[in-house]
Formats: structure tokens, sequence, C-alpha cells
């Protein structure tokens, strides 16, 4: 189980063990706690028992493409060459 190492409420570590570490876990100074968690990373924010990714992904909104007959239909001249090859 993976495991995120906390100190002042960030995590600063990622880590797997088998069981639960003790606090502070081995190697790591007290002020550490070891919390079990299997999607976060270092950076990341502890408070209230939830993590909270500081750099959430954005939502980019895009516009869907037009058809080409859409285009075709926005633009005169564009219109105008088409009737043009279709012999209209």
């Amino acid at each position: 189980m993976k495991y995120a190492i906390i100190k002042d409420g960030v995590v600063v570590n990622v880590i797997e063990y088998q069981r639960q570490p003790s606090t502070p876990p081995a190697g790591f100074d007290a002020g550490h706690e070891a919390i079990q968690a299997d999607a976060v990373n270092p950076g990341w924010h502890y408070a209230n028992g939830t993590f909270t990714d500081p750099n959430p992904p954005q939502q980019i909104h895009v516009d869907p493409p037009k058809s080409l007959t859409d285009m075709i239909l926005a633009n005169p001249t564009e219109l105008a060459k088409l009737k043009t090859a279709l012999g209209l």
C-alpha cells in the first residue's frame, strides 16, 4: 500500500509499505506522519483527512469543429466556388 509522508500539511514523499509505518516513519524526523493514500503526489496538501492537488488539471473549453458544409455556407466566396465547380 502507498503512504503519503506528510510534514506541516504537505506531502513530501510517497512510499510503498507493506503495513502502516510508525510515526514518524523510519528515516524521517519528528513531525512527519504516514497516511495511506493511493493517488497523491509530493506537493499535495493534506488537511482534515483530505488530500488536495494544489495544481488541479485545467478544464479547457474547445468549440467543436465546424462541418465542411457549415464552413462553405459561412463564406460566400467558397459557396460561389462550389456552385461553379458543380455547374450550378
